[in-house]
């Protein structure tokens, strides 16, 4: 039973590629995406292994023992081998993440360099979400094709998002959703969002996440010929650097008697987030050899 809910934005910093297996079609290792809307999404398994294997590599370093333990109590042990002379339990985790889900999604757009589009479904389904686990934390729905700035204008009304012109408006509630995710974001982002906010129709939104992924060719050169290898051409999926999603945290008590120090749901919190446990930036997908697949996380 989890006592206490935290949410978090994460920002990707670098394309990033959460993948979902290898597939027969256009795009041979695509990205995690919902079933029912097709929307990026990366899976509460990716997301809490990234975070727990960035705390286990700190562990190994530190080679203390209580840290070990308190670190076990709060993301669960590893199942011990059967030849082990201690005993086979296992401990388990104290926390849980959800699914994080889309927010933002960055589009290129002729003027004002890129937007951050969203739409009234997404935007909905966030404010449902902090509904269900008592968050204050609501966000304007504003009308569809309407922008927070003029900024993003090309003439008369329009703006040019990748090869599409929208005719849009500039509207106090969309201006007022742009200063209220600007504030979620704090002091962590330094682009102005303020400027480049755009909501689109649910269709149009859904779209752009779609059909402007980032696709890239991947090969493997034979080091004796120098030419590609037989079968070493593939394309793989990522998300775009700037897009943003939001996940939470679920605390609980700790499994089982505990230690002193980590026992009650308020324990695993500060150590979490307190001691700086949750990592700021880790790196979560594939390539991470290729300095891919950072994500930024924002507490809301």
């Amino acid at each position: 039973m989890f006592k206490t809910v935290r949410p978090f934005l994460l920002h990707a910093i670098t394309s990033v590629h959460a993948g979902s297996g290898s597939e027969i079609g256009l795009v041979d290792l695509p990205i995690q995406r919902e079933k029912h809307t097709g929307f990026p999404k990366i899976e509460s398994s990716s997301l809490k292994g990234a975070i727990r294997y960035d705390n286990e590599v700190k562990r190994k370093k530190e080679n203390k023992p209580d840290e070990v333990k308190k670190f076990e109590l709060v993301f669960g042990s590893k199942p011990k081998n059967e030849n082990d002379n201690k005993t086979n339990e296992t401990q388990s985790s104290a926390i849980a993440l959800s699914d994080a889900r889309i927010l933002l999604f960055p589009v290129k757009s002729m003027r004002g360099v890129f937007a951050w589009v969203t739409c009234p479904f997404v935007l909905k389904r966030f404010n449902d979400e902090m509904a269900y686990y008592d968050k204050e934390i609501v966000l304007p729905v504003p009308e569809s094709n309407t922008v927070s700035s003029e900024r993003l204008y090309v003439s008369n009304g329009q703006i040019v998002l990748e090869e599409y012109t929208f005719p849009v408006s500039k509207q106090s509630q969309t201006e007022e959703l742009a200063d209220k995710l600007a504030l979620l974001f704090k002091d962590k982002l330094s682009i102005n969002i303020t400027e480049r906010l755009v909501v689109l129709d649910d269709d149009d939104f859904a779209d752009f996440v779609k059909l402007s992924t980032e696709v890239n060719a991947r090969i493997k050169i034979n080091t004796e010929t120098g030419t590609v290898s037989d079968g070493a051409l593939w394309y793989e999926e990522n998300v775009p650097p700037e897009t943003i999603f939001y996940s939470l945290l679920f605390i609980g008590d700790v499994r089982g008697d505990g230690i002193e120090s980590m026992k009650t749901f308020k324990d695993v919190e500060r150590y979490l987030i307190e001691e700086g446990n949750f990592p700021e930036v880790f790196q979560l997908g594939g390539n991470g050899t290729l300095g891919r697949g950072m994500f930024r996380r924002i507490w809301m």
